[in-house]
């Protein structure tokens, strides 16, 4: 390796060991205390940064190998804080309200914009921004950026496609799975494959299940999307004034549990997950995020084919980005951000841990995921679909307080069987109204 960054455009980041402290934190979101950053980290040695992060070992291992890279670069180390992933915001939350945050720390997409709202995260510096953008990929840049700035590197993502149980289709008489994004089932093709499959299925088994339990509600707005609407209004303060694609995303996912073609167990609020009951067989088709596959062991084959289509295709964005805190080592936390965007770190990285690349430039067809390579292959051209407008409306400062309206409002949606698809859409826009205007 060469430099702090095989990024954009060959640029040499260098660290400098500047310490100057950077502002204080703008208001919180709700009325609640903002976060004040303090003079932190005096315990810690200059050319020493901390990372708080969640991992499991193929992550953990990952990062200890940029770390050395970028130490062996620039002499700069950095210490890792693993926690468990439902501590990761409570974690970095305390730290900042203490001062004594960490000078970078992974984050999901849903979250960032949360803090960028607060204050608290160093902006990327404006040329090093321009190089990495003109790199990674559209969507993944919108969900770091906004008219402010760009505020953290997006890593790396994941997305969804649909697992389907090959001798359950092929039972049901499903003779064509399509394996392109360009080919994917459109609603009612999606439909009328599954009621093929339930009417086959024997034993309290049934046709599908989607991957929108819990903090994953939020990717029902895949519905809405490929609809060809919007949950929230283009000024992402307000939701939408035209409902027709929410509506429609009702009717169709409503008639999943309406119809008897999904389990009672894969309700937003459920505890298991369509990962679980693809494997336990209780469903044959399973909407499934691609980090899952790396621990996907089932005794049946099993082919993925992408989101379904209606007037577009759409599909979920997930992943992590790291975010710099704005404190006395931002400049060499960025710059550690910057080297673990680097092309060749990225393909390292992915292909360690079965996550997948933000970069258009790192080389798919050379990556070596561990588990189930064809079909991580397809997940790539999945992302290809990760739309701008979706991601803006995902990323929001509230988006944590809307999902979790989503997860409540999505339970009622599709338990209310006698409620029409259009009052059903104006309670929960409703709902979300009162989040997004908070």
């Amino acid at each position: 390796m060469t430099g702090v960054t095989t990024a954009p455009g060959g640029r040499d980041l260098r660290v400098t060991r500047r310490t100057a402290l950077l502002g204080a934190a703008a208001a919180c979101l709700s009325g609640c205390q903002g976060f004040t950053l303090q003079d932190t980290g005096a315990n810690r040695p200059t050319d020493v940064l901390q990372l708080t992060l969640w991992a499991g070992p193929e992550e953990e291992a990952a990062f200890r190998s940029l770390i050395q890279g970028f130490r062996d670069d620039t002499g700069v180390d950095v210490q890792l804080q693993i926690v468990p992933f439902s501590q990761a915001l409570t974690t970095v939350d305390t730290a900042l309200r203490t001062g004594s945050p960490p000078d970078l720390f992974r984050v999901t997409y849903n979250d960032i914009g949360l803090y960028r709202s607060q204050g608290v995260l160093a902006s990327v510096d404006p040329g090093v921004a321009a190089e990495l953008e003109a790199v990674v990929a559209e969507q993944f840049w919108a969900a770091v950026t906004d008219d402010e700035g760009t505020f953290g590197m997006p890593h790396h993502t994941d997305t969804s496609m649909v697992l389907v149980n090959t001798a359950a289709a092929e039972a049901a008489g499903v003779r064509s799975i399509p394996t392109d994004v360009d080919e994917a089932w459109t609603w009612e093709e999606l439909l009328d494959v599954a009621r093929r499959i339930a009417d086959e299925a024997t034993g309290g088994r049934t046709a599908l299940a989607v991957n929108w339990q819990q903090a994953g509600a939020y990717r029902w707005l895949n519905w809405v999307d490929q609809a060809g609407g919007r949950l929230l209004a283009e000024s992402l303060d307000d939701v939408t004034d035209d409902p027709a694609a929410v509506v429609a995303a009702l009717s169709v996912t409503r008639s999943f549990f309406r119809d008897g073609l999904t389990p009672s167990s894969a309700l937003p609020k459920s505890s298991q997950y369509t990962d679980q009951l693809f494997g336990a067989e209780t469903v044959a088709m399973a909407f499934v995020g691609s980090f899952s596959l790396p621990a996907l062991d089932v005794p049946f084959d099993w082919v993925a084919t992408p989101l379904p289509r209606q007037d577009r295709a759409s599909a979920d964005l997930g992943g992590s980005a790291l975010a710099v805190v704005d404190g006395p080592r931002a400049e060499a936390a960025t710059a550690f951000a910057a080297y673990c965007m680097g092309t060749q770190q990225q393909a390292d990285f992915a292909g360690a841990t079965g996550v997948l690349p933000t970069r258009g430039d790192v080389d798919v067809g050379s990556l070596d995921f561990p588990a189930y390579p064809d079909a991580m292959r397809q997940f790539v051209d999945q992302i290809e679909v990760v739309q701008p407008r979706l991601v803006q409306q995902v990323t929001i400062p509230q988006f944590n307080a809307v999902n979790s309206t989503l997860v409540d409002q999505l339970e009622l949606a599709f338990l209310a069987g006698a409620r029409s698809d259009e009052d059903v859409a104006r309670d929960l826009l409703r709902a979300v109204a009162g989040e997004v205007r908070r």
